[in-house]
């Protein structure tokens, strides 16, 4: 539950709110907060109804079927800004209660993004919305600046992160991006759930509708096969260790779906889920492992880009050598895709057979690699150095757009502090 300002009181007098703004959810909270409030960056509207669920309301909303998402986010960009600033309405007034005249905003935006949807986000911010000051840098930025606050040694870190539209590879120096490395795969969260409902819609039921359900099962079932041939003989022989039953939700009786156990009926002493007369079932093999697999080769879905191991290789590649054996040794993976089971371990196997036999592997993935930017944002608005590298509404009604241009361009250099 996000109860604001519960730990820590506000450093030196001020208010910082921290928004990691993503394609998919938004992780939004104050920096004396323990852990952010972390909800959909979505507009839903059942198609039966003209009421629309925003923030937290979408919690209020029990029938989840052939809802209508609209997403402000279009191939992983920030386009649609009345639905953006509808959301942020409704995050602001609850659960935040932001007064935006005397708070200072940390606020992400996807790498490598465009001057003009940078420019139009920091209009919003200071003339429609009026915080007090602004730092606008990537997800993976923020990730990186923590990293370094705690892993203090190390100068070098690479930042996989596997969102919900993109898949980046940054490699920082000193909390500096090296652009010369940087690498984007255009495979996400999002593609693989489209796959997934293609082919549970193709073999057994029509789910093309169902977004949000499909979501679900590709986070509840889905894992990473760290060897892939030897998981699809299992699945030929419906193995149990891959084939799974997924109890879908009827919204009356279960309002989530659940992974069905073979013994969650035969157990007495069992905590059981409530199942309803007939429940509506879908059975999952081969589905469970060749989805997350596309991140791996995306030829596998037509997509004619490098995949995540080979990409990895690239972006150190593209570095100077003296810090290629400080990058494989300092891999940091985040996202939701980084949630999948064997995901780690398929990086450490793969970079290994690739990268140079003196060399290093080690992969960090943080305990919740989803709210690890947001982390790093609340450890920034305490930095001594965050006072040098924001914006002030006074700089940029004195300077306009060209201030933030200048001061904000997705880097936080911390070498000489």
């Amino acid at each position: 539950v996000f109860i604001p300002n519960q730990t820590i009181p506000q450093a030196m007098g001020e208010k910082c709110l921290i928004l990691d703004n993503g394609s998919h959810t938004v992780k939004c909270g104050w920096r004396s907060d323990k852990s952010p409030e972390n909800l959909y960056n979505w507009i839903m509207r059942p198609k039966d109804r003209r009421r629309q669920f925003v923030g937290k309301q979408i919690d209020g909303c029990l029938d989840m079927s052939n809802i209508h998402i609209t997403s402000p986010f279009q191939k992983g960009y920030l386009l649609n800004w009345s639905a953006q600033k509808t959301i942020w309405d409704s995050i602001f007034s609850d659960p935040l209660k932001v007064s935006t005249g005397d708070t200072n905003l940390i606020v992400t935006e996807p790498p490598l993004n465009f001057t003009s949807i940078q420019e139009a986000w920091d209009e919003v911010m200071f003339e429609e919305y009026g915080f007090k000051s602004l730092f606008r840098c990537s997800a993976s930025t923020l990730t990186a600046f923590h990293y370094k606050q705690t892993h203090t040694d190390n100068q070098c870190c690479l930042i996989v992160d596997a969102g919900h539209a993109f898949t980046h590879i940054i490699p920082y120096h000193n909390g500096k991006q090296i652009l010369a490395g940087t690498k984007r795969i255009n495979v996400g969260g999002k593609h693989m759930c489209n796959l997934l409902k293609e082919l549970i819609s193709y073999r057994q039921l029509n789910l093309l509708e169902e977004t949000y359900a499909c979501n679900l099962i590709k986070e509840d079932v889905c894992f990473v096969s760290t060897s892939f041939y030897e998981e699809m003989e299992l699945a030929k022989k419906r193995d149990p260790s891959v084939l799974c039953e997924y109890v879908l939700p009827d919204f009356v009786n279960i309002h989530r779906g659940y992974v069905k156990l073979p013994d969650m009926l035969d157990d007495p002493d069992e905590v059981k889920k409530p199942v309803p007369t007939k429940e509506q079932m879908i059975k999952l093999s081969l589905e469970r492992f060749t989805v997350p697999e596309i991140l791996f080769n995306p030829s596998d879905i037509g997509i004619d880009t490098m995949g995540l191991t080979e990409a990895i290789v690239y972006a150190i590649k593209q570095c100077p050598v003296n810090m290629q054996p400080h990058l494989y040794n300092n891999i940091v993976i985040i996202g939701g895709s980084s949630k999948f089971q064997n995901f780690k371990e398929r990086i450490i196997k793969d970079v290994r057979s690739c990268a140079p036999d003196e060399c290093n592997i080690n992969v960090y993935r943080p305990e919740d690699p989803i709210v690890e930017a947001w982390k790093g944002g609340q450890l920034l608005s305490g930095w001594p150095g965050y006072q040098n590298i924001r914006v002030t509404k006074a700089e940029y009604e004195e300077s306009g757009p060209s201030v933030c241009a200048k001061k904000l361009n997705d880097s936080i250099p911390i070498s000489n502090t």
